[in-house]
């Protein structure tokens, strides 16, 4: 198997994996749950820039990919930031 055999197979497992974190960050039960969500779909997302750059031979998508994982984590800590001053007890589940 080449290369680009694995590298279309990973994106693939990817691509999967990003439709069941988005599941999670609609039907997630608090805001903490998306939140972690939201950041595994932005790492996600620079693998798939990644490995498309890998694939397709364009550097010009790894810039992308930087960009992608900033914003990702600037929009983490801002989350964070908007639970910490809230009130977490609400969040907690009915599981209990």
């Amino acid at each position: 198997m080449t290369i680009e055999t694995w590298i279309d197979i990973t994106l693939i497992i990817l691509a999967a994996s990003l439709l069941i974190c988005f599941v999670r960050l609609y039907i997630g039960p608090n805001p903490p749950n998306r939140a972690v969500a939201f950041d595994t779909i932005a790492m996600h997302a620079v693998g798939v820039f990644a490995l498309i750059a890998m694939r397709s031979g364009a550097p010009e998508l790894l810039d992308a990919a930087i960009v992608t994982a900033v914003l990702g984590f600037v929009g983490t800590m801002m989350f964070a930031r908007y639970i910490e001053k809230s009130n977490v007890q609400d969040w907690e589940s009915d599981e209990e």
